[in-house]
């Protein structure tokens, strides 16, 4: 590790674990650390860098940033660049199916199982790895569900028959799988969390699920170009502000601040 951090003009730190906190001692160089979403649940490992050979730490969303100053000592500066999304691998593919999505990996934090239950009334294709889960599988049969569990797709064809996405997690330090879907052209309808609101228009937000049911059929029933013009707006915002273009020169932009190099 001090070798390559002795070759390197930077040394940055994508997540904190235990070997990154080991790289903060033996790099011979300032690191830049990047936090998500991950380490705020385990507060022990920010006991374990050695702060002192950190130029900056780097939060992916304002939200976090906040959280994260009571772990991170006041010397150490926060700044703020979201992840950046990928333009060039999302391209705008809008449909007016009206069908509802979602992806997400079957943990507690996405919700996908209250998900299910709370649209019971509607089809819901929810695809990627979430879809291989047994208790899925097995709610979706015994309850008589209507959802279609698709574990293997390809993306982002899979959404472009889509027309809604659907973001049920409790937590997020961003939310890039959102701004993807904005990027597709699908309007994505998003359990209110305050990182979301930071990119994010309010009134597609929700709450409670009785607010995502009233949220569907609002959409639903907005007539087709006033969604197809709210598709191409949304897409605007993530490729203005939120592309991989537009954080990677922020990135620099930090380095160059805190680094002589």
């Amino acid at each position: 590790m001090r070798s390559i951090a002795n070759w390197a003009d930077i040394v940055f730190l994508d997540f904190l674990d235990r070997m990154q906190a080991e790289v903060t001692y033996a790099s011979p160089k300032p690191v830049f650390l990047r936090i998500h979403r991950y380490e705020l649940d385990h507060p022990e490992l920010f006991d374990l860098v050695n702060w002192n050979n950190v130029s900056a730490v780097i939060a992916v969303s304002q939200h976090y940033a906040k959280a994260l100053r009571s772990l991170v000592p006041k010397q150490v500066p926060i700044e703020v660049i979201p992840p950046g999304v990928v333009v060039r691998r999302w391209p705008f593919h809008p449909s007016d199916s009206q069908k509802l999505c979602t992806w997400a990996i079957p943990t507690g934090r996405k919700r996908i199982y209250s998900l299910m239950l709370a649209l019971r009334d509607y089809t819901l294709y929810i695809g990627g790895w979430s879809a291989k889960d047994r208790i899925l599988i097995e709610t979706n049969q015994r309850l008589g569900l209507k959802h279609v569990l698709e574990p293997d797709v390809e993306f982002p064809q899979w959404q472009w028959d889509k027309e809604f996405y659907i973001h049920h997690a409790s937590d997020e330090s961003f939310g890039v799988a959102i701004g993807e879907a904005m990027l597709s052209g699908l309007i994505p309808l998003v359990h209110q969390l305050p990182c979301v609101l930071e990119y994010l228009p309010k009134d597609l937000t929700y709450i409670m699920d009785a607010e995502l049911i009233e949220l569907i059929e609002r959409m639903r029933s907005m007539p087709i170009e006033e969604r197809d013009a709210l598709k191409v707006r949304l897409r605007k915002i993530i490729v203005d502000d939120y592309s991989s273009d537009v954080t990677a020169k922020m990135m620099q932009d930090v380095f160059d601040k805190y680094s002589e190099v």
